[in-house]
């Protein structure tokens, strides 16, 4: 279990994990997009509440964008991320 924070403006870049992710917002609104290319405007807001599940091998990217965000992620190990961002 790992409690995430992003900072208003402050997103990841396209990637994915190899396995599983299931996270849950604890605080603020968390933005998602399933992109290899990364676009702000094309993410989703998830409220605090809203549990996700980041499927293994499935490109996307995620972060705040006008207040603090905590989001409690949880899964299988390992908890790497290869970059996926189309150029």
């Amino acid at each position: 279990m790992n409690i995430n924070r992003f900072k208003p403006g402050n997103f990841s870049r396209p990637h994915f994990h190899p396995n599983d992710r299931y996270i849950m917002v604890l605080k603020g609104t968390w933005w998602v997009g399933t992109d290899t290319k990364f676009d702000q405007n094309a993410t989703v807001p998830m409220p605090a509440g809203t549990f996700v599940t980041h499927f293994g091998k499935q490109v996307h990217f995620d972060g705040a964008k006008d207040e603090e965000v905590e989001v409690l992620t949880m899964g299988e190990g390992p908890a790497t991320s290869t970059p996926a961002e189309q150029k």
